[in-house]
Formats: C-alpha cells, sequence, structure tokens
C-alpha cells in the first residue's frame, strides 16, 4: 500500500507540473504566437529600442512638401528601416492642429504618414501596411503619448504599438519620432481576431454621438474608415440611441472598456480628445453592433491642452477650474474661473518664440455670429458628450469608474511608477535628444521634463504625483487640489529650430498656413 500511495503521489505530482508547465508555455507561446503571425512588432515596436530610419526623397519633391505641407501630398520615397530598404513606398505630411501649427512657424519638422503599399500593392514592412511617425510636438519631454499609451495598454484598453525612432532625411539628421501603429485592419486583427466591423474616426459633427435621427447624412464627422460601401450605419445609430436612452448599453458597447477609456483620459488630463471641445481623436470599432473605444494622439496629455482642476465628475467642464461638478458646490466658481483664465495667459506667454497655440484649443465666434450647429465649444460637436454624460449617471457604471481612477492613482501615478518609467525612457532617449536637429525645444528644457524629481514642477512625475493626490481627495468626497496650469512642462505648446543645414542641395522654403486639401495627391518622380 506503501508503494502505491507513493505511485499515486509521483502521478499527481507530475500532472500538476504538466499543467503548470502548459499554463506557462500558453502564456508565452500566446505572445510568441503574436510575434510570429505580425513580426513587425518585435522589427519595430521592441521594448527599450530606438530604431533608425532614413528616408530618401528628391529635392523637387522635397521643395514641394515643404512649400506645400498642408495638401498632404504623397510622394513616392524609398525607406530604410533599421538597415532594410523599400523602395518605391509612399510618404506625406499628416496632422491636424499639429501639421497646421508646424506650417505657420519656422520649422519643417512635420509628422509623416507611410504607405508601404499605395505605389506597389500588397508591398508592407512585415505585415505592416502603413506606419505613422509623430513629431512630439507640444511635448518638451518626448514621453506624454508614449507613457500615455503605456499605462492605457497595462490597464486592458486597446492600444497601438509604438517605439521611439531617429529619422534622417537623404542622410541628414532630422530628429526623435514616436512611430504609431496606424489603427487599421492589421491593428484590428491583432489586437481584436478580427476586421470586418465597422471603424469610424469621429472628426466633427456627430463626433459627440449625439444622436440627431436615423438620417447618417447628419453626422458628416462619423468618418468611417472600413465598409465604407456596405455599411448602412445602423450600429452606430443604435449606439447614439442607447446613450440618448441610457437602455441597453451593455449591448451596443463595451461599458466597462469604454469606463477604464474614460478614466484614462480624466487622470491624463487629455483634452484634446472626446472629452474636450475639439471631441476627436478616438476610434471605434464595431463587432457584432458591440462598439469598443480606441484611443488616439496623445502629445497633448498630461495637461498639455490647456490649464486648470481636474473634476473627475465633470471632466468634460471645459473651464477646469470650476470645481465642485457633482458635488454642486460653486461657491468659489468666480474667483476659480478668473484663475483659470489667468493661467491660460500664463500658457500663452510660454509659447516658445514663434509659435502660436492651435486654433481650436480657444474658439470665440466674433460679435454677432452663432456658432455653428455640432461645434458647440469647439470643432467635434455639441456641449453634449452623452458617453460620459450616461455612463456616469449611472451609480453601478459611476462606481465602476471610480475604481479605475482610483487603481490609476494607487498604481500608475505613483512616484515609484512614474520616476521609473520616466528615468528608463530618459536614459534610452537622451542622447538622441541632445542631437535632435529639428527639436521644438532645448535640450536643457528636455533633462528638466524628464526629472524623476515629485516636486519638480517641470516633470511628469510631478503632474502625476499631483493629480493622484487631487483624484484621491475628490474621490474622498473633497475638491480637486491640483491646477494642472502649475505644471510648468505641459504649458509650453511647439517650438521650432529650423535645420540650418540643406539636404543634398535641398532649399530651405518658407511656408504658410492654408486649407488642408480635401483630396490627397500623389507625386511620382520621373
Amino acid at each position: 500500500m506503501k508503494g502505491l500511495r507513493e505511485y499515486k503521489f509521483l502521478l499527481l505530482s507530475g500532472l500538476a507540473l504538466v499543467v503548470f508547465a502548459f499554463l506557462v508555455f500558453g502564456i508565452v507561446s500566446r505572445e510568441d504566437a503574436e510575434a510570429k503571425e505580425y513580426p513587425y512588432l518585435d522589427n519595430l515596436f521592441a521594448e527599450g529600442v530606438v530604431n533608425e530610419i532614413n528616408i530618401e526623397i528628391s529635392e523637387e519633391d522635397w521643395a514641394d512638401l515643404v512649400e506645400n505641407p498642408l495638401e498632404e501630398t504623397y510622394y513616392a520615397v524609398d525607406v530604410t528601416i533599421n538597415g532594410e530598404t523599400l523602395s518605391n513606398v509612399a510618404l506625406r505630411t499628416k496632422g491636424d492642429n499639429t501639421l497646421t501649427s508646424v506650417a505657420s512657424s519656422d520649422s519643417d519638422r512635420y509628422s509623416f504618414k507611410i504607405d508601404f503599399d499605395y505605389f506597389n500593392d500588397g508591398e508592407n514592412y512585415y505585415g505592416l501596411k502603413k506606419l505613422n511617425l509623430n513629431n512630439n510636438y507640444g511635448d518638451v519631454s518626448y514621453m506624454r503619448e508614449y507613457i500615455s499609451y503605456r499605462i492605457m495598454g497595462e490597464m486592458g484598453i486597446p492600444v497601438p504599438a509604438t517605439s521611439y525612432t531617429h529619422i534622417t532625411i537623404n542622410g541628414e539628421e532630422w530628429g526623435l519620432y514616436l512611430a504609431v501603429e496606424p489603427i487599421d485592419e492589421v491593428f484590428l486583427e491583432r489586437t481584436f481576431g478580427d476586421s470586418t466591423g465597422d471603424l469610424y474616426k469621429p472628426d466633427g459633427t456627430g463626433a459627440d454621438l449625439v444622436y440627431r435621427g436615423d438620417d447618417m447624412s447628419e453626422y458628416p464627422g462619423l468618418v468611417l474608415k472600413t465598409n465604407e460601401e456596405t455599411s448602412d450605419g445602423s450600429a452606430i445609430l443604435d449606439l447614439m440611441k442607447a446613450l440618448e436612452s441610457g437602455e441597453g448599453l451593455e449591448d451596443v458597447l463595451d461599458v466597462d472598456e469604454v469606463l477604464r477609456y474614460l478614466a484614462a483620459n480624466v487622470a491624463l488630463a487629455n483634452y484634446d480628445s472626446y472629452l474636450g471641445n475639439t471631441t476627436h481623436n478616438y476610434y471605434l470599432y464595431e463587432q457584432d453592433g458591440r462598439f469598443t473605444i480606441v484611443p488616439w494622439d496623445y502629445n497633448y496629455s498630461f495637461g498639455g491642452f490647456g490649464g486648470g482642476e481636474v473634476d473627475i465628475y465633470e471632466p468634460t467642464n471645459q473651464s477646469m477650474g470650476m470645481g465642485g461638478g457633482r458635488r454642486g458646490d460653486m461657491e468659489n466658481a468666480e474667483a476659480q474661473t478668473a484663475a483659470g483664465e489667468n493661467a491660460g495667459e500664463e500658457q500663452t506667454a510660454q509659447m516658445p518664440e514663434g509659435m502660436e497655440r492651435p486654433d481650436n484649443m480657444e474658439m470665440d465666434m466674433p460679435e454677432g455670429m452663432e456658432r455653428p450647429e455640432g461645434m458647440g465649444g469647439g470643432m467635434g460637436g455639441s456641449n453634449e458628450k452623452p458617453l460620459v454624460d450616461t455612463l456616469l449617471s449611472q451609480d453601478v457604471l459611476l462606481a465602476q469608474y471610480e475604481s479605475y481612477l482610483a487603481e490609476i492613482a494607487e498604481t500608475y501615478f505613483t512616484e515609484a511608477y512614474m520616476s521609473q518609467i520616466v528615468s528608463e525612457t530618459a536614459e534610452m532617449i537622451a542622447p538622441y535628444v541632445e542631437k535632435d536637429a529639428t527639436a521644438f525645444f532645448t535640450y536643457d528644457e528636455f533633462l528638466e521634463a524628464s526629472s524623476a524629481d515629485a516636486t519638480d514642477p517641470n516633470s511628469l512625475v510631478y503632474f502625476a504625483v499631483s493629480m493622484a493626490e487631487s483624484i484621491e481627495n475628490q474621490l474622498a468626497g473633497g475638491e480637486p487640489t491640483f491646477n494642472t496650469s502649475s505644471f510648468v512642462a505641459a504649458a509650453a505648446g511647439g517650438g521650432g529650430k529650423h535645420p540650418g543645414e540643406d539636404f543634398g542641395g535641398m532649399q530651405d522654403t518658407e511656408q504658410t498656413a492654408g486649407d488642408t486639401a480635401d483630396d490627397q495627391t500623389q507625386r511620382v518622380p520621373e
């Protein structure tokens, strides 16, 4: 009997080890499987690596790009990524506020979009069809977007892959950019296992998701990126109806994921988003009639799009100094509003020389004119924000939202977490920032912004710790305690040192702002 018991014990122990090994192997193999199925993740978005990209473009095309950046023309170029060259791929400028702001300055440091199969159908970079190269405009730390995606990814929010990339153009230094995976069919397949649903990039009338009837022509800002010829818009109409009524939300929306998204954007004081007057910089993806929200464009996170106190219970309140919110304490509203206005003046004063605040950060209509319907306080829609108002009006969902804010304050916006990620990132990119030929800020300013000192108002660590304290105080029934205007680095908007050297005989060309063309054009060298 003793031998039988020992045999059974050994057998059960062996089975336990097999099960444990299977579970561990399963986790690892899933990560390995994703890397194998989408090899661009290892080749371009490996953690802790600064990539090298050289863009070869003709003198004529570069001069045309610099002279007409707002046309967003596609040019045929050769791109070498980490030593591997892809020929005859497409390159254009990209951006919204960033593009117009840089175009109206003395800088040529544009963000770029690379399209690998625009001229050669089927061409790709290890499975990647397109690539965004963001210029870190308005971000003296070079880290806002990178860290924002990192935190949201760890919270389970679907985010694009990112990596730092050192850019040269025709072999000449051009600067440190952030490479960002586009939200397209490849991203959808990788993230959701499916790309057949409707993908929207809202920007304009309808982006607020306010229901205006069943006629899709009433929502020109709900820009459909997939199924353009087949979708009837019924799914997103059902979403807006549910947001209006507050009923059946789970059937049309991944409510838990959206609450995580809202909590993250509130904590990041990211107002160049659905929360703010612009009401844009997000995607909606539908699967079987149910939508998920995908975040986008975070160079203005960490309070970069305006200063004030962030009320977690009224996160779309753009005065950001009114306080009270859900608690109804408005006694000091006038004084707080005045303080917010003064803070805004300070921020304007701190814009780097030669640069202007993006037009739609503050949109005052001329005297005697009314704001066009759908524009609300900015470019994206009305003052209604049902994605926020409807969800937070329900006690159960409000409690979930509060739990995610508490998670951010206790896990991510701690001095330990932020100091580590800021220090590690700064160490990785500092050599590239120091030699950045087109930088919007000085290297000394970067060193201040990348400080891990939680008491330094230039540092992202200071912002995070201060915001965490404010969140926790509000969760406990108190008022906001952190005015983002005191965050010095966030107040700086952009800037530009124009490159001192020409590229292979290309002349620097002065540019002026203009209207973006409705249709993109292409230019192929003879």
